[in-house]
């Protein structure tokens, strides 16, 4: 059951990180901007990702 948790969070970072990179890909921004978006996408990631985590790890400790 604990993999399924692991399997979950590796997939959502995975479509995080593709999300970020088309996004980039495709931004019609000057790179000032673009890069002044990627750090506060990355900050907004980051806390989703630590949220996920943390669910995560609680309900792998309650199925103990």
């Amino acid at each position: 059951m604990a993999n399924k948790g692991v399997n979950f969070l590796l997939g959502f970072l995975t479509g995080v990180l593709t999300g970020a990179a088309v996004g980039l890909l495709l931004a019609p921004e000057p790179g000032e901007d673009t890069r002044n978006l990627v750090r506060e996408k990355i900050d907004e990631y980051a806390d989703e990702g630590k949220k996920v985590f943390e669910q995560v790890k609680t309900k792998l400790h309650k199925e103990d």
